[in-house]
């Protein structure tokens, strides 16, 4: 028997995207709603009880310590984040009702599929491609994410999932890769990544994969996104192999991977 080949992906602006004012608003929500969660937390008994007007600050400094740990491979989930920000606080942190608001939030975001990719995602399959998707998930349950998914039928496509939310490890560290990749029983020379960001590219050759792909075609960012995730790095300038619709992907991975 062949080894299996697979493709994975990237989530965020390559399999859905959100328009840039929409992210911009999207964004912003999740600090709000972050706060309005933590103001709600009982005292800590042995904790101090600082003024309310301080929870924007301590939300702020966790959420930008875990994006910065993200940026080195490693995963702030979000009960740690609730811990964080309930300790600076001097409150009872409730994680799980921290991360069920913003799971509330990504059911009402309003993402949008990229053009072609169930078109992409079933000639894939066809080809006997085995399909995963990667994707760093800092600010989300990425379970709430793999429903979205699911919801527009795209899930239907993916046999693996690798959200960092749920793991220790995030984009770029080879480790999320090579998870995704023992899911789906295949060798990590006879497997590609596509994404839009340095991180997937940089990720990707770290694992050891036969390819990143620089996925081109959905790369309108709000502006607090396009600052997050460092959109003009030389990696991605450096790209080898890029694709501007996911049409092409198919053919790519075929030349890539071969039978």
């Amino acid at each position: 028997m062949p080894e299996s080949r697979a493709v994975l992906l990237d989530l965020w602006h390559t399999l859905v995207y959100l328009e840039p004012a929409e992210e911009e608003r999207y964004l912003e929500e999740q600090l709000t709603t972050m706060v309005r969660v933590v103001e709600r937390w009982p005292s800590s008994p042995r904790g101090r009880h600082p003024p309310l007007h301080h929870a924007r600050t301590a939300v702020e400094q966790v959420r930008a310590e875990a994006l910065a740990a993200a940026g080195r491979g490693v995963s702030v989930p979000l009960a740690t984040q609730a811990l964080h920000v309930a300790r600076r606080l001097g409150r009872a942190a409730r994680p799980i009702e921290f991360a069920q608001a913003l799971a509330a939030l990504v059911e009402r975001a309003p993402l949008r599929l990229s053009p072609g990719v169930r078109e992409a995602l079933a000639e894939l399959r066809d080809r006997h491609f085995r399909l995963g998707v990667v994707s760093n998930a800092v600010g989300e349950p990425g379970e709430s994410l793999q429903r979205r998914l699911d919801g527009t039928g795209v899930g239907e496509f993916i046999e693996a999932w690798a959200f960092s939310d749920q793991l220790p490890w995030t984009k770029p560290a080879p480790e999320i890769f090579w998870h995704c990749l023992g899911m789906l029983s295949t060798p990590r020379e006879r497997a590609v990544h596509v994404g839009d960001t340095w991180a997937d590219l940089v990720g990707a050759r770290a694992a050891g994969l036969r390819a990143g792909i620089f996925y081109t075609g959905e790369r309108r960012y709000g502006p607090t996104y396009a600052r997050l995730i460092g959109v003009d790095r030389p990696e991605l300038r450096a790209a080898e192999f890029r694709i501007e619709a996911l049409a092409s992907l198919p053919e790519l991975a075929e030349k890539l991977l071969g039978t």
